[in-house]
């Protein structure tokens, strides 16, 4: 719960936009484009392909 607050207070303060990158089972390349980095990295976490990165736009 104390994660969520603070990363939910982190994320207001950083105005930045993220991607999220990466190369499905058929060779073709994904992307998805996330405000804040909380979301950007669990969704990346979640993303069961090897070949992926996470990168500030």
């Amino acid at each position: 719960m104390i994660r969520g607050v603070i990363e939910s207070v982190t994320d207001t303060l950083d105005m930045n936009e993220w991607n999220v990158l990466w190369v499905d089972d058929k060779g073709k390349s994904r992307g998805k484009w996330f405000y804040c980095k909380s979301h950007a990295r669990d969704f990346y976490n979640k993303l069961p392909y090897m070949n992926k990165r996470m990168e500030r736009a």
